[in-house]
């Protein structure tokens, strides 16, 4: 009997043993930090190798390992010069450090703190006075504002690893507007009020300045007040692109940014994918569906490459785009038109049309359709970036002025299909002028005039000595 109970409780200890060994892989498979590729080639019949394996897997951006938390929890009178040379090169790969500048990110390392903090916690509170900002280097924070005093409130946004939370306002010298929440477990850098104002107060308040005045230059923000103001130079970013740079190209929905150009030109290119065929002696050219080819590859790959190597050598303000669309296009033109003409099968080209240019006051990314476009700089461009999010909430859209905006671009921005119609009728009228042209320096039996006819008086030509 005794035996029998024994080989009980071995058998239950065997089996909560094999449960915890599973729950604890469950745990390592679903650890983002973790994960590697599934092509990866170290993994192997070894299974102590290939946990060892995934255990010192390559670090993942802004993921800490723990020898970073000791460094940057260790004081700083007793870090070594090493230590603190390592812990600048640290701040430098974070998000949430990395646009500040290296002098900026050097007064930093004394003063900043970390801190770990469980998912449901509250890291600022509304109403309360502002005395510390924090930089989130992993997890999600939600910002809620408040409707009651229990607590509950309407999420307005989702904060994530490289954001900045708590510094409007410092700036602005208010209390606390928002709620500030850990959605998952994070990791935070903690700076306090006087350290802020001392280091970044002068930057930062350089740059909201900026984002005021880019609001007050727009139109379109008029009705803002004070409140809203904010809110959108809490969400709003200045960005500057050079020239040829690619500034917009996907859609993501509601998380896309809308572009605000203030200054520069932008250019509206599109990409038009035709197979070329040849029927009785004659290109015929057919649009082919979006769905064919991977045009975004070649947006961000072969254009930007063609048209740097065709930059090089003469003035970046003064780029003739023609020339550029011109050279970019992959056709068989540029090797001959015999090789076209040759061949009975449909070729593929890729054609790209300079649709258009936008200069200040110019939007872009409010969802207009951008099958096979990019939109692109033309001159260094600086442009304002808003949520769409933000700018669609019903305070931020009276009278569905961003909806009536987008349906004005699609009216006036010509479509894929309207574009491919204009490039056939071009063709024609080139065939038409150089057949023109050619049928017109032939020589004809009605032209009898001989170089007798012309009077002599035409045909003297003055000495350089008799003109002196």
């Amino acid at each position: 009997m005794h035996r029998r109970l024994r080989d009980t409780a071995e058998v239950k200890r065997i089996q909560a043993l094999k449960a915890l060994f599973k729950k604890v892989i469950h745990m390592v498979s679903l650890n983002n930090p973790w994960k590697d590729s599934d092509d990866d080639q170290k993994i192997n019949s070894y299974v102590k190798r290939n946990i060892s394996t995934r255990v010192r897997a390559r670090r993942k951006t802004g993921f800490l390992a723990a020898a970073e938390r000791t460094l940057i929890r260790t004081p700083h009178v007793i870090r070594t010069i090493p230590e603190r040379m390592k812990l600048c090169t640290l701040f430098a790969k974070l998000r949430c450090l990395s646009r500040f500048t290296p002098k900026l990110r050097a007064r930093l390392v004394p003063v900043t703190r970390l801190i770990a903090v469980d998912a449901g916690r509250v890291i600022i509170r509304q109403s309360d006075v502002p005395i510390t900002v924090y930089f989130v280097i992993t997890g999600e924070v939600h910002m809620i504002q408040n409707r009651d005093k229990d607590g509950d409130g309407l999420l307005k946004a989702i904060i994530g690893p490289g954001d900045m939370v708590g510094d409007m306002e410092l700036l602005e010298g208010i209390k606390r507007t928002h709620t500030f929440r850990a959605a998952t477990n994070c990791e935070l850098l903690v700076l306090f009020d006087y350290d802020f104002a001392q280091i970044l107060g002068p930057y930062m308040t350089k740059i909201w300045d900026e984002k005021k005045r880019a609001l007050k230059a727009l139109d379109y923000f008029d009705f803002l007040d004070d409140d809203q103001v904010m809110e959108a130079c809490r969400f709003g970013r200045l960005k500057q692109y050079q020239p040829l740079d690619t500034i917009y190209c996907d859609d993501i929905g509601s998380m896309t940014n809308v572009h605000f150009v203030l200054s520069g030109e932008c250019l509206i290119l599109q990409c038009l994918n035709m197979s070329v065929s040849l029927k009785k002696g004659k290109k015929v050219f057919q649009l082919m569906p979006t769905s064919a080819g991977d045009v975004s590859n070649m947006f961000r790959k072969g254009v930007r490459s063609t048209f740097s190597l065709s930059s090089k050598s003469e003035d970046v303000s003064k780029i003739d785009l023609v020339e550029l669309v011109e050279s970019s296009t992959s056709s068989s033109k540029d090797n001959g038109q015999n090789t076209t003409l040759n061949r009975t099968t449909p070729v593929v080209e890729s054609h790209f049309i300079d649709v258009g240019t936008l200069t200040f006051g110019g939007i872009f990314g409010l969802g207009e359709t951008m099958e096979h476009r990019v939109i692109m700089a033309r001159t260094t461009v600086q442009c304002l970036t808003l949520p769409r999010f933000f700018l669609l909430e019903k305070k931020q859209n009276p009278g569905n002025i961003w909806e009536r905006r987008l349906l004005y671009m699609d009216c006036m921005i010509p479509s894929r299909e309207a574009l491919f119609a204009h490039f056939l009728k071009a063709c024609d009228w080139r065939k038409f002028k150089n057949d023109f042209i050619q049928e017109s320096l032939k020589p004809s039996d009605n032209d009898v005039t001989h170089a007798g006819d012309i009077p002599i008086i035409c045909r003297i030509v003055e000495s350089s000595e008799d003109v002196n």
